[in-house]
């Protein structure tokens, strides 16, 4: 009983978070999609710039400031590969000592 008790509060809470989360990024792609909703969010339609403006970042994607990452390309050198090889080769030994020669008796 303690564990199910304990864990329905948690349960509430990640579905309360997760539910502000979602209507948070809907109500952000809502004012990106529209320009007058986006005017009537600033109270002041004539602002030039929206620098610091969540819904420009989200409408315009993330940009990382770091320089592109260098690979480098996997080796062009030619390597063999050996293969290991047994002295002496082991077979299994057969079921039977004399193979049968014809199948089950037919039944009719």
């Amino acid at each position: 009983m303690g564990l199910r008790s304990q864990s329905q509060p948690v349960s509430r809470i990640h579905r309360v978070l997760a539910t502000c989360c979602a209507a948070l990024v809907f109500a952000l792609g809502l004012f990106a999609a529209s320009p007058i909703l986006h005017d009537q969010l600033h109270h002041h339609p004539h602002a030039s710039t929206d620098d610091g403006c969540a819904v420009v970042l989200f409408a315009s994607g993330v940009s990382s400031p770091l320089g592109a990452v260098y690979v480098a390309p996997p080796s062009t050198e030619w390597r063999e590969t050996s293969h290991a090889v047994a002295d002496e080769a082991f077979f299994a030994v057969p079921r039977y000592l004399r193979q049968p020669e014809r199948g089950p008796p037919e039944l009719g």
